[in-house]
């Protein structure tokens, strides 16, 4: 369009180039006044001065013509830049545009994964879903949200826990009499008796043999009296020990190191026995300390196992205690906690919670809600008595108390058993110290079927096979 306009203004600045050189080719000369009277003129100003005004006057239009196209050029250059810029802005936009569409394609993707994965999700929280209901559906929710079926399995409940803490109360009393176990733990005590000679060998037969060989038959003025006095009174000491030593708390060995002590100070005061005999007097005397100092520490290691499982089972007592008070004070409802708090768990039972005891009371609950109409039992009320409720909780803290009676007495068997073994392992290494090896076997023979019978006599009293199936007796639900 610029061009065309220039093209315009070219040919209208020829146009006027053209007129003006026109005029004033054929301007002439002004005539004076009196050429033209003498011309016998009535006009004083000829044609071609008319002529060269009226282009004057065309080229003054053109010339302001040439202006307000000029103008008008201006106005379209300006209004073309501006139509520029504009187009200039609009490309910017259509480029953001299209990059704003980038990214919104770009949101517009990431949308769907993520809509793509919370369907996953939906899917899998649905399968697990209907996994649950079906699981619930094979409880039979329905019948459990009956009053009846409500009512009835709270009652079964209640009766079959009376059922198993009776079980269980009687495990206990026979867990904790077993702790302090009788024919089996005296047979083993026996062996520290100094005049015990089930081993083949007295200790107390062979201290006075060695004091007689390497001691006293060296001393010189030691009459047979005093001799004989001399060993009577190391007899005494081995039959009666000062329990109170701090040496050990084995009698025997108490009693090798008195006799030691004695022997030494008798030595001392007479002259006969050399450093080399009361050395190899020692010697004779540490094989049997030895064998006694490892009956010692065994016994030991027993005693703290009992001691430690005492404590277990009386924490368990306790907490028993507690969990029988809380279902007796439910059921009988005037029977608050303080009536039973000074109540051992043996008297609780005894007094209210036996099997019988709970029956006859929960027939007597279910009288009063009799309906004189139907003389049937109103269920829909009946089931909203606490007495006859029964938590959730109540199964979980009976199965906690199984899992520790469960817990101690496997502990204790596997104590027992490593006794007896380690029992076992001393007594073969005394065929040293024995003049009849036979005896020893005779004496590991008897010691494995008394413990085979502590163990029999055990599983009997502590029955946690039978607390067990008391347990699973008891509605889950």
């Amino acid at each position: 369009m610029v061009k065309i306009f220039l093209f315009v203004a070219l040919i209208l600045c020829g146009t006027i180039a053209q007129a003006q050189q026109d005029s004033t080719k054929k301007q002439a000369p002004l005539p004076t006044k009196g050429d033209s009277i003498k011309a016998g003129g009535g006009n004083p100003f000829p044609p071609d001065v008319k002529k060269t005004t009226s282009d004057q006057a065309r080229i003054k239009v053109l010339s302001d013509s040439l202006a307000l196209l000029y103008q008008q050029f201006l106005n379209i250059q300006k209004t073309s830049q501006q139509n520029a810029q504009r187009l200039n802005n609009v490309n910017v936009n259509i480029k953001k545009s299209k990059e704003g569409l980038a990214q919104t394609q770009q949101m517009s993707k990431e949308l769907r994964d993520s809509l793509n994965s919370i369907y996953k999700r939906h899917n899998t929280l649905r399968q697990e879903v209907n996994v649950g209901v079906k699981a619930i559906k094979d409880i039979k929710i329905k019948d459990l949200l009956d009053a009846k079926n409500r009512y009835t399995t709270n009652i079964r409940s209640i009766k079959t826990t009376a059922n198993f803490i009776y079980a269980f109360n009687n495990g206990l009393n026979g867990l904790e009499a077993s702790l302090v176990f009788t024919d089996y733990a005296n047979a083993i005590n026996s062996l520290n008796n100094p005049q015990n000679n089930e081993l083949g060998f007295s200790l107390e037969t062979e201290i006075v043999g060695l004091i007689n060989q390497q001691v006293v038959g060296k001393l010189r003025r030691f009459r047979r009296r005093k001799k004989n006095r001399f060993l009577g009174v190391v007899s005494t000491i081995l039959r009666n020990p000062i329990t109170q030593s701090l040496v050990s708390s084995v009698p025997a060995v108490n009693s090798i190191y008195s006799v030691a002590n004695l022997v030494n100070n008798t030595v001392v005061n007479h002259k006969g026995v050399s450093a080399g005999d009361l050395k190899s007097f020692h010697e004779g005397l540490r094989k049997y300390v030895e064998h006694y100092d490892n009956l010692s520490a065994l016994n030991k290691v027993l005693a703290v196992t009992n001691e430690n499982l005492k404590v277990k089972t009386e924490a368990l007592r306790k907490l028993t205690n507690e969990f029988v008070k809380e279902m007796v004070a439910t059921l009988y409802n005037a029977q608050n906690m303080n009536t039973l708090k000074d109540k051992s768990l043996n008297d609780i039972i005894d007094q209210y919670y036996t099997y019988s005891q709970v029956m006859r009371h929960i027939e007597k609950i279910e009288k009063s809600y009799v309906s004189s109409n139907s003389n049937q039992i109103s269920y829909h009320i009946i089931v909203r008595d606490d007495r006859v409720g029964y938590s959730i909780l109540a199964r979980n803290k009976i199965e906690f108390i199984t899992g520790e009676i469960e817990q101690i007495s496997s502990e204790y068997l596997t104590a027992l058993e490593e006794y007896h073994k380690n029992i076992v392992i001393i007594l073969t290494n005394a065929y040293k110290l024995s003049k009849n090896p036979a005896k020893i076997q005779t004496k590991i023979k008897k010691l494995n079927q008394q413990f085979e019978q502590v163990k029999k006599d055990y599983q009997k009293k502590v029955n946690i096979k039978n607390i067990r199936n008391r347990l699973n007796e008891i509605p889950r639900y």
